[in-house]
């Protein structure tokens, strides 16, 4: 086993998990509208999607995807429109929704998270393009060392959106209720949503 490549794939990992992108900046966005016990539910909820799209990869479900252009075509369509209604549905929100908003606990935003996750096929696709060069033991078969890659991927990914969230909840404290108006948090979540939008359409 090569330890040496196991760390250099933690460390890519970190970088790549640290580097501003829309499930990022989707936490960042959930813990200051919507607070830290939301941000954590989203945040389990992106990383358990990771999971998944290792299993695709391990079976090789993402690589006929990735080969198919009219699937991943349809998977963007799907994962952008999605996106795309979570905006809309943010800037019609009024305070007549309360009773909706108070639904909103942790099971809702952990599925909204994994969601996002799925519906988002450049993910499988990344890790397609991620694992191979980390080959750490000459042993093993690729299937395993992927599950490991991914799992490590997995648990460095939720300790860091876990962290973010926390840190990002603070934000929010510096910033009084009376500042943040209702209309500005509603702006702040469509303006996101459009974001990772039109970050899946342009995969």
């Amino acid at each position: 086993m090569n330890m040496d490549i196991l760390l250099a794939f933690i460390i890519s990992s970190v970088i790549l998990t640290l580097t501003p992108g829309p499930d990022i900046i989707y936490v960042i966005s959930q813990s200051i509208t919507k607070g830290k016990k939301a941000a954590i539910s989203v945040s389990l909820g992106l990383t358990s999607g990771l999971i998944i799209h290792t299993f695709f990869v391990v079976i090789g479900l993402s690589f006929l995807i990735s080969q198919n252009e009219v699937f991943f075509f349809v998977l963007k369509l799907i994962g952008g429109g999605y996106f795309f209604y979570l905006a809309y549905k943010s800037i019609r929100k009024d305070e007549s929704n309360s009773v909706i908003n108070k639904k909103n606990n942790g099971n809702h935003f952990f599925k909204t998270g994994l969601l996002m996750n799925l519906l988002n096929p450049k993910v499988s696709i990344f890790f397609i393009a991620l694992f191979p060069g980390f080959i750490f033991h000459e042993m093993w078969s690729n299937k395993i060392q992927f599950i490991i890659l991914g799992f490590i991927f997995w648990f460095q990914a939720t300790l860091i959106f876990i962290l973010v969230s926390i840190f990002s909840k603070k934000i929010k404290n510096l910033i009084s209720s009376e500042k943040v108006k209702e209309n500005k948090i509603k702006l702040i979540e469509a303006l996101v949503y459009t974001f990772i939008s039109i970050w899946i359409f342009n995969g």
